[in-house]
């Protein structure tokens, strides 16, 4: 069994509701931003297979209540562990074809994914983390990806408590990333030295 980690849950809140919203708003959840010019990539690349949350951090749900209500299949971790998901859609779809997934959840889940991925030539093309203060506050890295969608770690900080939108936008221009080399050894194997209290949560998309 993949142990990617156990907490329990809790219920959706009116920041997260809000967050929810913007992220609905977002036009069409296309896989290129608006104006951006459209590569062969764009036109090539597959669907989002999935979006994958944590469902017990409420950024998390919020991100993936945004997806759903634009109609992308969200998968939902209640307990960080990825062994449910993998046997019963992740590995049947990745036999079929190299279909991209993107998500949020913990280092451990990403980690799991990732190892997964690498078997059918797949790698983290995107990849940033978010730590989560008790106080409310986050701080933010962008280890992968962020240059080619205008994303960095200030722009998150800048986003505030909204930061989960921005995320969102970048996972729904995942074709942006097909086909593109990934350099360097993978991130999400590498374990910082968290606050008390503080959380930590990572966003990222697998792809060819």
């Amino acid at each position: 069994m993949l142990d990617c980690g156990k907490k329990g849950d809790a219920v959706i809140n009116r920041r997260e509701f809000l967050e929810a919203a913007a992220i609905s708003a977002i036009p069409a959840m296309t896989s290129a931003s608006p104006g951006a010019p459209r590569t062969q990539a764009d036109t090539s690349a597959p669907a989002l297979h999935t979006v994958v949350i944590d469902s017990r951090h409420g950024e998390a749900r919020s991100l993936g209540a945004g997806f759903a209500a634009q109609g992308t299949r969200v998968a939902v971790l209640a307990d960080g562990d990825v062994t449910q998901l993998w046997l019963r859609d992740i590995g049947p779809a990745w036999r079929a074809r190299r279909a991209p997934i993107a998500g949020l959840t913990t280092r451990s889940s990403l980690f799991c994914l990732e190892q997964l991925s690498l078997g059918y030539g797949l790698r983290v093309v995107f990849h940033a983390e978010h730590v989560v203060h008790p106080q409310g506050r986050t701080g933010h890295q962008v280890f992968r990806g962020g240059d080619m969608v205008g994303l960095s770690a200030r722009s998150l900080a800048l986003a505030g408590p909204l930061w989960p939108t921005r995320v969102a936008e970048v996972l729904a221009q995942h074709a942006r990333f097909a086909g593109r080399e990934r350099q360097g050894l993978s991130d999400s194997a590498l374990s910082p030295t968290l606050p008390p209290g503080a959380t930590l949560l990572t966003s990222w998309i697998i792809a060819a």
